[in-house]
């Protein structure tokens, strides 16, 4: 009697495409543009001959990473009910001379919570930890991305 071994299903993931195109305006700067969505006026950032004011691929790099973590936040908290009353958050990159090249080398997001006082800390605090490993854009970045919030209880 011929025996096989039962192999478990390989799990199919989705894949997921982002098209955006930028058009160069003139000197440092340009447009960014997505399908369905507002224009957003670009530079490079003022220590780079960029133009005050207006938003850079940094800024962008910085707000990305702060972005994931509000949004898997709350898909996380939403899932176990977490009583949230408000969210706001602070981000902070730091850009480094590594090796001759720049590059970020860690970003701190500092997100401020308003959490109704039926939940704990530890509850809330474990929602953060859930937030930290599976934000999918921090995931994808070599700089060190830090959570630090700060909970409320009203």
């Amino acid at each position: 009697m011929e025996t096989t071994a039962l192999q478990p299903p390989v799990k199919k993931y989705k894949t997921f495409m982002y098209h955006t195109s930028v058009e160069w305006k003139s000197e440092r700067q340009g447009f960014l543009r997505s399908e369905g969505k507002p224009e957003i006026y670009v530079s490079s950032p003022p220590e780079f001959k960029g133009i005050p004011g207006v938003w850079s691929p940094e800024d962008f790099f910085v707000a990305s990473a702060e972005m994931c973590t509000m949004s898997t936040f709350l898909s996380f908290g939403g899932r176990k009910g977490i009583p949230l009353k408000s969210y706001k958050s602070t981000a902070e990159g730091t850009l480094e001379n590594v090796d001759g090249k720049y590059r970020f080398t860690k970003i701190s997001v500092k997100p401020e919570v308003v959490v109704g006082r039926e939940w704990t800390q530890e509850q809330v605090e474990e929602v953060f930890h859930q937030t930290h490993d599976n934000c999918l854009i921090a995931n994808s970045m070599s700089a060190t991305v830090t959570i630090e919030p700060t909970i409320i209880f009203a």
